[in-house]
């Protein structure tokens, strides 16, 4: 515990969340469990009385300050650490993403890097508009005149940011600098992916330090807006779009649309909703894959897209602002092979684009009901995810850390073989009888970060796969 003001200590999300004022919002989320006379004659009494008593307070005291929440949930506790500082300064969801992204960066090369791709989505729940989407992975950018994820960070920042483009990059930039401790999944992937050559054997726990990149974010920062702004343009522009939408058990479902596999995800959730499931267990994880097995097929989904590397960042700030970022590479560490400003290129030639899905969820019926911001990669992964949060109700941390099942080409099956909890013998068994391709995934496996409310109440859980804790303030 620090010495820091109680009142905006950020907590992780293994310590519980603080108690504070809440910031006065255009709609009180208590209101859908009030109805009849008598209750609302007892809350405007009770409501004359502390007013009453607030303006005494506040004579006596003068005026009290509101305390601000807001969550960010990533694959490494620095990264999510930096974003909530970002939010505790006054930024806003997409300030905290483009500080989070440059910080993942850094840490998790062997997933995303300066040349990464990725897509953004953001909503904004007091307007209920649809969500605008920023797809950063077409291949009209032209990543030969800075970075390609440096080109989407730049576009996310002209069109929504509030803080400094130089004071979003020098977390990130310090903690190259100074180093950081090396985690299990990124040692994993060295020798997956047998890319020694990029930084040698890595051990987890050890320090490693990335001077040159270093130095290459400082440069990037210190180039003003104006001539930042300039490197956007017709040639060089992320595609900006709406998201569609779709429901799934009283819950509006917003996912990507052009060329991304958003609309295939839709496709597959209304086939299992067709079930009537009510509950998540054995039969129905059998039913989800049976159908997600016949959505691949129709779709010819693994001869469209490509499964790349996959790592999200996710965000609920202050004013209701969500954002799900997801990125990647094409394969683990990409090309594998490093430029002379210290980050990995992304392989160039890519002929079909990735399943990574960023994806909101929204009550249906009651504006105050639940709100889910996370992201994931391909509709295996998230087909899952929104069944466990929805047709299971489970929290955001059960619903993250549930088993999960993976499809691969020729139907092949894969269950994890190191996660914890893991799926049910009953299920491994059926598997085995009806699936003879059925393998065990190693690791490391691609994580999902979320970020949940629930009337005014925010809860977040990073991945156990991937690492990371999620930090709220």
């Amino acid at each position: 515990m620090t010495s820091e003001n109680a009142s905006t200590e950020t907590t992780r999300e293994d310590i519980p969340l603080k108690s504070g004022a809440k910031h006065t919002k255009w709609y009180d989320c208590n209101d859908e469990c009030f109805n009849g006379p008598k209750s609302i004659n007892s809350a405007f009494g009770a409501l004359t009385i502390l007013i009453t008593v607030a303006l005494l307070v506040q004579i006596y005291y003068g005026d009290y300050q509101v305390v601000p929440h807001g969550s960010v949930a990533t694959d490494s506790l620095e990264c999510s650490k930096i974003g909530t500082q970002i939010l505790k300064r006054g930024g806003n969801a997409m300030d905290a993403t483009i500080a989070s992204a440059f910080c993942l960066a850094v840490v998790a090369p062997h997933l995303t890097s300066l040349d990464a791709e990725g897509q953004l989505m953001v909503y904004n729940h007091r307007t209920r508009s649809a969500p605008t989407v920023i797809d950063f992975s077409s291949s009209n950018i032209l990543p030969n005149k800075i970075p390609r994820l440096v080109v989407g960070l730049a576009y996310i920042h002209q069109q929504y940011g509030t803080i400094p483009w130089k004071e979003l990059i020098e977390p990130s930039a310090n903690l190259a600098r100074k180093g950081y401790i090396v985690s299990k999944m990124l040692a994993q992937a060295v020798n997956r992916a047998n890319a020694q050559d990029l930084f040698g054997r890595l051990e987890p726990g050890q320090l490693l330090r990335h001077d040159v990149l270093a130095n290459t974010l400082l440069i990037i920062g210190n180039i003003t807006e104006k001539e930042l702004y300039s490197y956007i343009d017709s040639t060089n522009q992320p595609i900006k779009s709406q998201a569609v939408k779709s429901t799934f058990h009283k819950y509006n479902v917003y996912v990507p649309s052009l060329e991304s596999i958003g609309p295939v995800l839709l496709v597959n959730l209304r086939e299992i909703e067709e079930f009537n499931f009510t509950d998540v267990n054995v039969g129905t994880t059998k039913g989800i894959i049976q159908t997600t097995l016949k959505t691949f097929d129709e779709f010819n989904v693994t001869a469209k897209f490509h499964e790349g590397t996959s790592t999200n960042v996710a965000i609920i700030d202050l004013n209701e602002n969500y954002v799900s970022l997801v990125m990647g590479m094409y394969n683990l560490f990409g090309s594998k092979k490093s430029t002379s400003y210290g980050y990995v290129l992304n392989v160039k030639n890519k002929e079909k684009p990735c399943s990574r899905i960023p994806i909101i969820l929204a009550d249906e019926q009651y504006i105050c009901g639940k709100r889910m911001v996370f992201g994931a990669n391909g509709i295996a992964q998230a087909t899952q995810i929104v069944s466990n949060l929805i047709i299971g109700n489970k929290n955001a941390t059960e619903g993250i850390e549930a088993p999960r099942f993976y499809l691969l080409e020729n139907s092949t099956v894969a269950v994890e073989a190191f996660h914890s909890p893991k799926f049910h013998v009953q299920l491994l068994d059926y598997l085995n009888e009806t699936h003879k391709k059925t393998i065990l995934m190693p690791e490391p496996y691609y994580s999902s970060n979320i970020v949940e409310m629930l009337n005014d109440e925010l809860s977040s859980h990073s991945d156990s796969r991937g690492g990371g804790i999620a930090s709220r303030f």
